[in-house]
């Protein structure tokens, strides 16, 4: 610990920084530029509408379809009634979204609702039987599955029956356990973090984050001692350090990070990043010399912080940038929505 001791030059601070004074640190209000110009919930550049039923349903990024499309892995019964052989007869719609059925033998099915696949049958088994009375029931829907990880009382994969938002989807996984860890729930889609915010949802009752799911869609619900804090920059071991029960500070991150190093870290200056959803947050710097001097209390940390301690030879804020993004993503902090990180740029 003797190394927390070292000092250095001042590194620079954001441009145009509005930081504000709060005892040992300084904080400054972050949210990220491109969600604010996109008006709403977003998945990369696609803005995401709320899901209401009843309404247009548009998006940009993603818009249900009209009744249940049936897919693969799906099972459909069919009734050809009157005809001998040719009641409740289950067919699991392949890969390619076909079916086999007798005399009409391959049948595609993918991508249209029951009653498109009852009217075609209809008119395929009419030179064959006299007005054909055909029926299509859809008894096992799995093509449009949904992943809950973490802390949902029945957490795994659920499937869609038609157009789902998020609170729906809360519902087929049982709802959430008590133990769950709202602000760094997140919506992943499609191998990216979405800016929907769970938490204001749930919480709060922000109707506007109640986006459309999409199939494959993954809500992830942590427990708080589950998450984890990002040591970065100046230390001897850049990781990810677990939160624990019962929680870690800015000192003891710095211990188990191998401690700042020597010649290197600048202590007065140290930046958290703090991330309370995936488009709003804080920026602090911390002076650690006053907690090393006894002249402030070591400063408490929040689940999914990140932790930079700059070198003395910063010369500007968007180094730091540069560096912090790939050490987060190299020692797994991909559920820090990166592009709150990317905003500081333009602060």
């Amino acid at each position: 610990m003797a190394a927390l001791a070292l000092l250095g030059a001042c590194t620079p601070r954001p441009a145009g920084s509005n930081l504000r004074h709060d005892g040992v640190v300084e904080r400054m209000a972050v949210t990220a530029p491109g969600v604010a110009r996109s008006a709403g919930p977003a998945c990369g550049t696609a803005r995401l509408a709320a899901g209401v039923k009843g309404g247009d349903g548009g998006s940009a990024g993603f818009t249900p379809t009209v009744g249940y499309r049936v897919g693969p892995g799906d099972n459909l019964r069919f009734n050809i009634f009157g005809e001998e052989g040719l009641s409740d007869i289950t067919a699991r719609v392949d890969d390619a979204g076909y079916v086999q059925l007798p005399i009409v033998e391959l049948v595609r099915v993918g991508g249209r609702t029951t009653r498109d696949i009852q009217a075609e049958l209809k008119e395929a088994y009419a030179p064959h039987f006299i007005n054909p009375w055909v029926t299509v029931e859809l008894i096992g829907a799995e093509s449009a599955p949904l992943y809950f990880l973490g802390e949902f009382r029945e957490p795994g994969v659920r499937y869609m029956k038609g157009a789902t938002n998020v609170l729906e989807a809360v519902a087929l996984a049982g709802g959430l356990g008590k133990d769950a860890y709202l602000p760094g729930a997140r919506l992943l889609r499609d191998n990216r973090i979405c800016t929907v915010d769970l938490n204001a949802l749930l919480r709060n009752g922000a109707f506007e984050q109640n986006v459309w799911m999409k199939p494959r869609d993954v809500l992830f619900a942590p427990l708080k001692e589950d998450m984890s804090v990002y040591v970065l920059g100046a230390v001897a071991g850049p990781q990810a350090v677990p939160f624990g029960a019962e929680g870690r500070t800015l000192l003891q991150v710095l211990a188990l990070a191998g401690g700042p190093v020597g010649g290197q870290a600048l202590l007065s200056d140290i930046r958290i990043i703090r991330t309370t959803s995936p488009t709003q947050g804080e920026l602090i710097i911390v002076d650690a010399t006053r907690m090393l001097t006894g002249k402030g209390l070591d400063f408490p940390l929040e689940p999914g912080d990140v932790v930079f301690v700059p070198r003395s030879a910063l010369g500007d804020w968007n180094v730091a940038i540069g560096e912090i993004l790939p050490s987060l993503q190299l020692i797994g902090g991909v559920l820090t929505p990166i592009t709150l990180i990317e905003s500081l740029k333009d602060e």
